[in-house]
């Protein structure tokens, strides 16, 4: 198919942003066509000094007719003129027009699908705009009987001008504000994939909204109920056209995780993420009992991994009380809500308490990084979402490959515009050694799990006492520490009643491998990681996560 995108811009009444939207699109060779919906005598001219200035088209509508209207002319231009897209873009200047090229693109390898944004918005946001489109988001999933689309009212999208225009010349579609969800519903029914891409939106401070609370909300009332009884009445129809999600195109950095085609886990996650934001963890814990009792009951390898690891640990701590492993289980759900706090900004570093001398703020403001050794013991995950975007910025991430991607997905779901440096294990060469090395003399730090073995390298395992008996640990982080040649911390969180307690501990200031007795000096390492793991796992036995056998 022959892509050919054309800019389309309705506005009415807003001029103040068009030059600069104006600007950004030409760096990107897009022709531009801005249709006026009967605007006021100042935005008319300001549009007409536009257009002896830039190549651009101007469609005037003399009477105000709505921005549904107003882009039902532009792509009716655009079909004219032999465009396939029409890429909508709103003039109020709302929308950060930083990766242009990157909706093109995927408009470009989904030539079929309608691209739309993802918005992610700052503080600016108005509450009752908060509001408004949550209660429009829950009708759409409705409506659709799918989490796909997970924001219907964005004006920042790619239109497949032939599919639209079918949808718009044989139904009944709004012409004012329920222009953009209506349209959106329908394709979707119509079996065209609707894929959502991440965009900043910034309310600017003199900004003039065309909203209209009462004649607005009321339009946007009728259409959902409208969009509901024709969903009942024409169900069949509906799902017999489900989008195919699968022929597409796509890359996890530049989508919404609701587009990509494996999300059954992280469907469950973001439902589970909503319901911690809006009902609060106490609640959110009592909701997802019947959930925890399901896979308590029928997952019987990790219900028997908790039962052997609790039962060591218990002997070992000379404890009185017995181990419960639905207790286990329901320690991991608040570990996850904590998590999903962290992420969505309701939980801080105020709610964090060290153990240990040294701080995560102390080793960030170190000269120098280093390499952190994590395990799957307590939170640490917590710690990273709730520091800040800079201290983010300057984490690695080690995973292996056939997690890297999905743990991607699972944070983009929380905060799509994280900038994880996730680096998979099984592509760590020289040149990654050698950006490694020169991110830690920047500042960054490298963070790996030292509580998990390779998948299928099973040469480079150390077996030493935990729990007592003896567990096979990775070589590999210490290998590693030893080639970045820099200081080595593990560190741990565990949530201990209210607050979320911190250890951070130097394993060594730099770890050094003699050819001579090579693997003595890693057993020992990896025996000081071990006993260090150890001493929390029984302070905090149901914060253990690993639900496997550990020591198989």
């Amino acid at each position: 198919m022959s892509i050919k995108i054309l800019a389309l811009i309705p506005t009415y009444n807003h001029h103040k942003a068009l030059p600069s939207i104006i600007e950004r699109l030409m760096q990107v060779n897009m022709e531009i066509l801005i249709v006026d919906d009967g605007s006021n005598e100042m935005t008319h001219q300001t549009l007409i000094s536009l257009a002896k200035q830039y190549p651009l088209t101007i469609l005037t509508l003399k009477k105000n007719q709505g921005k549904g209207a107003a882009i039902h002319q532009g792509l009716l231009w655009a079909k004219q003129h032999d465009f396939s897209h029409a890429f909508q873009i709103d003039a109020d200047g709302q929308h950060s027009l930083d990766n242009l090229q990157g909706f093109m693109n995927l408009s470009s390898n989904n030539p079929h699908a309608l691209i739309s944004g993802q918005p992610i918005y700052d503080e600016s946001m108005p509450l009752s705009r908060r509001i408004g489109r949550w209660f429009t988001h829950v009708w759409v999933w409705i409506e659709t009987l799918s989490f796909r689309i997970t924001d219907s009212m964005c004006g920042f999208r790619i239109y497949p001008i032939d599919s639209t225009l079918s949808i718009l010349n044989s139904k009944s579609i709004g012409t004012r504000m329920d222009f953009d969800t209506q349209i959106m519903v329908h394709l979707f029914w119509q079996g065209v994939p609707v894929i959502m891409s991440p965009v900043p939106v910034t309310y600017p401070d003199d900004n003039t909204s065309n909203f209209d609370v009462v004649k607005d909300n009321w339009r946007i009332t009728k259409m959902h109920t409208k969009l509901f009884f024709t969903m009942i009445f024409n169900l069949k129809k509906i799902l017999s056209h489900r989008p195919n999600y699968r022929a597409l195109t796509l890359q996890v950095e530049s989508t919404h995780w609701a587009s990509l085609e494996e999300r059954s886990s992280l469907m469950g996650m973001f439902v589970l993420a909503y319901c911690c934001r809006f009902l609060g963890k106490k609640l959110c814990m009592v909701i997802s009992t019947p959930v925890i009792l399901y896979y308590y009951c029928f997952n019987k390898i990790q219900r028997q991994a908790s039962q052997d690891f609790l039962k060591h640990a218990f002997q070992m701590a000379a404890r009185v009380d017995k181990p419960s492993s639905l207790r286990h289980f329901f320690s991991f759900l608040e570990m996850a809500l904590d998590k999903f706090g962290a992420w969505t900004g309701q939980m801080t570093f105020d709610e964090i308490v060290y153990t240990s001398a040294t701080t995560f703020k102390d080793l960030m403001a170190q000269p120098t990084g280093g390499m952190l050794l994590v395990s799957h013991l307590g939170n640490m995950e917590f710690c990273r979402a709730a520091t800040s975007l800079e201290h983010k910025n300057r984490l690695h991430l080690l995973l292996h490959s056939k997690n890297a991607q999905r743990y991607n997905q699972f944070i983009k779901a929380f905060n799509p515009l994280s900038n994880l440096n996730i680096i998979e294990i099984t592509s760590i060469n020289p040149a990654t050694i050698i950006y490694l090395r020169d991110r830690i003399a920047q500042g960054d730090w490298v963070i790996i799990a030292g509580d998990r073995i390779p998948p299928h390298n099973t040469r480079r395992i150390t077996y030493v006492p935990f729990l007592g008996r003896e567990a096979p640990f990775s070589q590999g982080p210490y290998i590693l520490g030893s080639l970045l040649e820099c200081p080595v911390y593990m560190a741990t969180a565990v949530r201990d009643q209210a607050k979320m307690s911190v250890n951070l501990e130097k394993l060594a200031d730099k770890i050094v491998l003699p050819s001579s007795n090579k693997t003595d000096t890693i057993d020992s390492y990896v025996t000081i990681f071990s006993r260090y793991l150890e001493k929390f796992s029984l302070m905090y036995p149901y914060q253990w996560f690993n639900f496997f056998n550990f020591w198989k």
